[in-house]
């Protein structure tokens, strides 16, 4: 650990501050602290964090201990699921503490059940088990009481559910659903029948047999699924059976669908006195149904019949029975659905037109467009969609001819995001769209941060976010981080964005408005200025500078100076590197040490406070190492044009001067100060 003034350390675990006794010893000298712990015991795993601090402030780091040692016993009681004469199946659960490695394998097997084979009916058996880790074996887990080797046979019983017991009855397109529950050993067949007729798996008929559950399910009910369903279970042992009445009934203000060119009838229940006369019309129309060579009409005392033979895509709408008498009016509707074709799509072909042969792309397209692949660039196709429901498939069409190639791009990258919310474990970073999404909408953005100074970036969120603006957790105290984004679309995902300005981790720092309970927040200081060399040696700089002129509303921490030297920028790395840490330079002024006298370097200087680093000055121009022999003092000519200075500086050791000018033209002299030594 270092800082200045030297820091004092703390251990902490499970939330508590560790104080040495018994096993537990920390020892604390100069740089170094070390928590010992003797005969390491299974409880001492756990997560240990030691906090260092000083009045600059405080670091943490944490550590993940883990004690290894055997396994526990496992957990019972352990359950006999099977005996035979031959074998038995038992089960149990893994031990409560694995010992802090995984369990590698059981005594008895390697998985939790098992069956032991080689059994010799009619004799008694004890069993145990011992659960294994890298360390050894665990205590062993014994079953209480002998087991005699023998095979258990259960006859079947069929249980009918609850909710279709008796019967059950459904509106026609609704879902037939029959439960029931069976046991029996082993398991028994199972056998379902309508009508005492065997029923097999088809389109809309459905039969799942997970024991002990068994259930029939029949989807878009129609009015010929009535009927006695049973259910027959049977194994070596007999047979058990169940019946369940079904009743599927066509109700007005429903819908009811029928094929093209199947009869339907609706039925309405009429009551009224005196009789109500009965009139039947289709959709918003108020012209009366009328009789004709596929409809009929049937009207009695307290119902009336709407009958529709030879159905058509046409028949489909909307049915209103209107009944009327001197008392009053009332009516009621049906929407009958004729299906026919086409209807979704499901069949896409290409064909090439060099080649002249048609391919199948897809039979299973569900919605209106599809995307097709593994196509030449450059090559000619022609595509053909068919459309077809569970009628049948319906004509193609045919598209004209097409040159693959490509037409769309991926996004343009973003302007930088910027951070507006800072805490000290997350933020909350908020960016803008592009300028042009390369021809297809924007799915969302990929967010990356990297530590400042960093080379890689790490991804935020894994799958794109629609928005522009995602707050970033589990962000470490006091780190400092930059945030670059991506935007996503179908094409691909989109060039990053310029990095976003370092931000340090931690919580926003306020002053309490007058009168109020809220908080002004602060914000980073203004960039310092007047950067500039106020003295040089061969293998060293010295800087200096004028403070910012805003603190950002919260006190300084001190100075960061940066150096780079000319060339060294790569890709991903501005070649920025850090001389000193904030809370180490609290003056305007540094000397950067080992320094290469053959490069040429360049310098900036940032303000750091509780919120974050300000943006950095510059210097202004490349500086070479150099040795200056003794003090310099310069002179400030100006023309209309340019300005030039006259470098004087006397030779340590003689008599001389040394003068250094640049002269192009006449000049007028402005504000000549000569030193004293020079006369």
């Amino acid at each position: 650990m270092t800082g200045i003034p030297l820091p004092t350390a703390k251990w902490i675990s499970d939330g508590k501050e560790i104080t040495p006794e018994g096993r537990l010893k920390i020892e604390s000298a100069g740089p170094s602290t070390t928590l010992s712990i003797t005969e390491c015991q299974r409880g001492d795993t756990g997560e240990y964090i030691v906090t260092v601090s000083n009045p600059a402030g405080s670091k943490t780091a944490a550590l993940h201990v883990t004690v290894l040692d055997l396994p526990g016993p496992p957990i019972g009681p352990i359950n006999i699921l099977e005996v035979t004469p031959d074998h038995m199946m038992i089960q149990w659960r893994a031990p409560k503490d694995d010992g802090g490695t995984p369990i590698t394998n059981y005594v008895v097997e390697k998985k939790d059940v098992k069956k032991v084979p080689g059994l010799i009916e009619g004799m008694e058996y004890r069993i145990r088990i011992r659960a294994t880790n890298k360390v050894g074996d665990s205590e062993p887990r014994e079953v209480p009481e002998t087991i005699l080797a023998k095979d258990i046979l259960v006859p079947p019983e069929v249980v009918v559910d609850v909710s279709c017991r008796d019967s059950v009855t459904v509106r026609a397109g609704q879902i037939i659903s029959l439960i029931t529950r069976v046991k029996g050993r082993p398991d028994p067949e199972i056998t379902w029948t309508k009508d005492a007729r065997a029923l097999s798996q088809e389109k809309r008929l459905e039969m799942n047999n997970n024991y002990p559950v068994c259930e029939l399910i029949i989807s878009d009910s129609v009015r010929s699924d009535y009927g006695k369903y049973g259910i027959v279970a049977k194994n070596s042992s007999g047979q058990a059976q169940a019946t369940i009445l079904v009743n599927v009934k066509i109700k007005l203000d429903g819908t009811l669908v029928v094929r093209a060119g199947d009869s339907f009838a609706v039925e309405a229940i009429v009551k009224g006195k005196p009789q109500p006369d009965v009139k039947w019309t289709k959709d918003e129309t108020t012209e009366e149904i009328k009789k004709g060579p596929r409809l009929q009409l049937e009207t009695g005392a307290d119902f009336s019949k709407l009958l529709i033979t030879g159905a058509r895509r046409t028949d489909s709408g909307k049915y209103v029975v209107t009944a009327s008498n001197s008392v009053g009016t009332s009516s009621a509707k049906c929407r009958i659905n004729v299906l026919d074709r086409p209807g979704p799509i499901r069949d896409l072909k290409k064909c090439e037109t060099k080649r002249g042969v048609w391919s199948v792309h897809s039979n299973a397209v569900i919605t209106n467009k599809a995307k097709v692949t593994r196509l030449i660039e450059g090559n000619e196709y022609i595509f053909r969609v068919r459309a077809e429901n569970k009628m049948g498939p319906g004509p193609a069409v045919q598209s004209e001819a097409i040159v693959a190639g490509t037409q769309f791009s991926v996004p343009d990258a973003p302007e930088a995001p910027e951070v507006t919310k800072i805490g000290k474990e997350e933020m909350t970073v908020q960016w803008s769209e592009p300028d042009r999404d390369g021809g297809k909408p924007i799915i969302g953005y990929l967010l990356e941060k990297r530590e400042e100074h960093a080379v890689r970036w790490s991804p935020v969120n894994k799958d794109p976010v629609p928005g522009t603006r995602f707050t970033v957790t589990g962000l470490l105290p006091l780190h400092d981080y930059q945030y670059r984004v991506k935007a996503v679309n179908e094409i691909g995902v989109g060039t990053p964005s310029k990095a976003s300005r370092a931000i340090t981790a931690k919580d926003a720092v306020g002053n309490p408005l007058p009168h109020t309970s809220l908080y002004a927040l602060t914000e980073p200081p203004a960039p310092p200025t007047n950067l500039k060399v106020v003295d040089s040696t061969k293998s060293t700089i010295t800087l200096s500078w004028t403070k910012p002129v805003s603190d950002g509303g919260a006190p300084l921490i001190g100075y960061v100076v940066e150096i780079r030297a000319q060339g060294s920028a790569k890709k991903g790395d501005d070649g920025w590197k850090r001389c000193n840490v904030a809370a180490q330079l609290i003056v305007c002024e540094f000397t950067v040490t080992s320094l290469d006298e053959k490069l040429v370097y360049e310098f900036r200087v940032s303000a750091q406070n509780q919120v974050g680093m300000s943006l950095p000055c510059n210097l202004e121009g490349a500086v070479i190492p150099r040795e200056i022999l003794g003090n310099e003092h310069c002179i400030e000519f100006v023309t209309r044009s340019v300005t030039l200075i006259l470098m004087l500086a006397p030779c340590l050791g003689t008599n001389l001067w040394r003068m250094a000018a640049a002269i192009s033209q006449t000049m007028l002299l402005k504000n000549v100060m000569w030193p004293e030594a020079i006369g």
